[in-house]
């Protein structure tokens, strides 16, 4: 048998992580009680790295798949299809020169926190957005469990990059081909008109051994600049997943759920939860394309990037499967996420996952401040209010530092790519936004417990001193 030559590799940082994690096994002390709340994850004893033992590995990934799901309430609802392509076809592959198809990226070991088997069983039979709701804010203690995997190497500037490019890919449909494998209900693909522009895509990039997956999803189509493909479905998730209430922005807006109750700034809270159970959201469609990938790779990790809304479905299905999750330039998600009932503070400490937001000071969207009549997102219909952000953020310090002007032109991937990313050498501190209050001229009313303003993180457990941030 041939020995891996990856393995001399991986033989020094794993004994370093066995060694911190002994002492819970030797020590007498008994473990702490978190069975306060339904999301408490035990602290793992293990320490992501230290400056001795900082290991970073490459790993090559390249396109294997696409998946396009339909969208509710289209004639394509039903259409889910998944498109193969072999080293042969990438190779052959006709697409402009700036996008690549293969990627190297870094990796390093760190936590993780996973569903549990019988968590998992219940997530897989889950098909709606109601449904998903309804067994988050159902589910039982323990649900989550800690660990230690191989995560994005967030640290590394090429890495960061790397991932940026995939977001990219993400948005281009490189490819005319009919060969599309059937998923969903059969649809004559010669013969069906507009399928391409209904829907949410995702491009899956996968290393050599099939043992490691990165998930890219497609951003809002466009953005503010023209409406694209997708435009319409995607204005509406974006003013269902990042406005106070219902895209109730002024008397004139048209509101995506009747959740305002006519009094100036007071909203049901309860009806603003549930408006996250319509269909029409990309996220039980996010979930369906992840758990088909997840039956294709069960023993597979799966990493997810997307750009805008692309990256906020991501944050929202990492947050959901426990999978290490990279984004650029989303708006504010972690409301969201709260209203799905998704795991989070205080029983999630968010400086503890492998959730990273890379975005910079000028754009707006990013920033939460792309809002009032004067803005962009006004003129455009998107009611962009929300700011605060779920696990760290990266922040690029580009107004002070490069003297860049505020613009939501600079919110575009590509322009972030080469304007930024390229530019610098390496990547800011990725911190919890501690502080950070949103939505705060909004009263929320209902029977159930309103969405603080702000939202004051809790930690489970204690730091122990081998711990270091990337």
């Amino acid at each position: 048998m041939r020995n891996s030559p990856l393995l001399p590799n991986y033989v020094f940082p794993l004994c370093i992580f066995i060694l911190c994690l002994l002492p819970p096994f030797i020590s007498s002390s008994a473990l702490p009680d978190y069975s306060q709340s339904p999301f408490a994850i035990p602290e793992p004893a293990v320490c992501e790295a230290n400056n001795d033992a900082d290991i970073s590995l490459p790993m090559t990934l390249s396109l294997k798949h696409i998946y396009h799901h339909g969208s509710s309430g289209s004639e394509f609802a039903n259409l889910f299809r998944r498109l193969d392509f072999t080293p042969d076809q990438l190779s052959a592959l006709s697409v402009d020169v700036d996008e690549e198809t293969s990627f190297v990226v870094n990796m390093r070991l760190g936590k993780t926190f996973k569903p549990s088997p019988e968590h998992m069983h219940v997530l897989r039979t889950i098909k709606t957005n109601g449904e998903m709701r309804n067994a988050m804010q159902t589910a039982g203690e323990g649900v989550y469990q800690p660990g230690v995997g191989w995560l994005p190497n967030v640290s590394d500037n090429e890495t960061i990059v790397t991932l940026a490019k995939m977001t990219h890919n993400a948005y281009n449909d490189a490819n005319k081909r009919d060969d599309w494998y059937e998923l969903g209900e059969r649809w004559g693909v010669n013969n069906s008109f507009g399928w391409e522009a209904d829907g949410l895509r995702g491009h899956i990039f996968v290393n050599d051994d099939n043992t490691t997956l990165v998930m890219s999803l497609k951003g809002t189509s466009a953005g503010l600049f023209g409406g694209g493909e997708t435009g319409v479905k995607d204005k509406l998730n974006d003013n269902l997943l990042f406005s106070c209430c219902c895209a109730r922005v002024g008397s004139s807006w048209k509101t995506v759920c009747d959740c305002y109750t006519g009094n100036d700034y007071e909203c049901d809270q309860e009806c603003v939860e549930d408006s996250l159970s319509n269909e029409e959201l990309y996220y039980s469609i996010a979930m369906k394309i992840f758990l088909e990938l997840y039956a294709l790779y069960p023993n597979a990790t799966v990493w997810v990037t997307g750009h805008s809304l692309g990256g906020s479905l991501a944050s929202l299905l990492g947050l959901t499967f426990g999978l290490p999750t990279v984004t650029y330039q989303i708006p504010g998600e972690r409301r969201a996420a709260s209203r799905l009932h998704l795991p989070g503070p205080p029983a999630l400490n968010y400086s503890e996952i492998p959730l990273w937001h890379i975005g910079h000071t000028a754009d707006p969207i990013f920033m939460g401040v792309c809002t009032g009549p004067s803005s962009s997102c006004w003129y455009g219909g998107f009611a962009m209010e929300t700011r605060c952000h779920s696990g760290r953020t990266c922040v690029y310090d580009v107004v002070n530092q490069s003297g860049w002007k505020v613009d939501v032109r600079s919110h575009r991937i590509r322009d972030v790519i080469e304007n930024l990313l390229t530019k610098w050498d390496t990547v800011p501190e990725c911190t919890v936004e501690e502080e950070c209050s949103e939505c705060g001229i909004w009263n929320f009313t209902s029977s159930m417990p309103a969405v603080p303003e702000s939202m004051e993180l809790g930690e489970i457990g204690r730091k122990r001193s081998c711990q270091r941030e990337p």
